[in-house]
């Protein structure tokens, strides 16, 4: 009886035993499945998808007077320059998904030239003004923006009416102000760099 006993004490510490193990593996499994998992804080802070939207216009003789070069980079075309033959521009390229590793890339300038032989016209005025805009957005798993706006509107525009005989020595100047440098977004998972600055989301 007593060697029974001893027996039944011992097979019952065995599976005590066994069921620690068990119970210690299943609670580190846990533990590591949870630590693989972004918490939903973290997951406000990983990029999903980027757009960008680009545009210019100007007065409706800005073309008689200047050559005006728009060169943009998306992901979907990648890098295009365009010389513009009417009196605005608007492209957008949407919802792109941003992977790990690697970065989109949005960029956009704009080059006025004066326009090779031009003469102004002293007896006309002309309609002048050029304005230009580069957006862009950025959000995350729950379609909640990280940086950027949630779209873009109209561009600030103002035409101005300028006579033929004071725009020779305004040409220049207007062409300089007018051209924008270039502005460009990198978008990563979890940062993105504006103009060589990077930002952490």
């Amino acid at each position: 009886m007593k060697k029974n006993f001893f027996r039944m004490f011992a097979a019952i510490l065995f599976c005590g035993a066994i069921a620690t193990v068990f119970t210690a593996c299943s609670k580190d499994d846990d533990d590591n499945n949870n630590n693989n998992q972004p918490t939903p804080e973290a997951q406000k802070n990983i990029a999903k998808t980027a757009s960008a939207w680009f545009e210019v216009i100007m007065g409706q003789d800005v073309l008689e007077v200047f050559d005006v070069e728009v060169t943009t980079i998306s992901p979907s075309i990648g890098e295009s320059t365009k010389k513009l033959t009417k009196s605005s521009f608007s492209f957008a390229d949407r919802e792109c998904s941003v992977k790990d590793p690697g970065s989109l890339v949005f960029a956009m300038s704009v080059k006025v030239t004066p326009k090779a032989g031009f003469t102004p016209d002293a007896s006309k005025t002309y309609n002048l003004g050029l304005d230009s805009d580069f957006a862009y957005l950025v959000v995350n798993e729950k379609n909640e923006p990280l940086v950027g706006h949630q779209g873009v509107g109209p561009v600030a525009f103002s035409a101005m009416n300028v006579p033929g005989d004071k725009l020779a020595d305004r040409i220049e100047r207007f062409a300089e102000s007018w051209s924008l440098a270039l502005q460009k977004v990198e978008v990563y998972k979890t940062y993105y760099v504006l103009n060589g600055t990077r930002v952490d989301f």
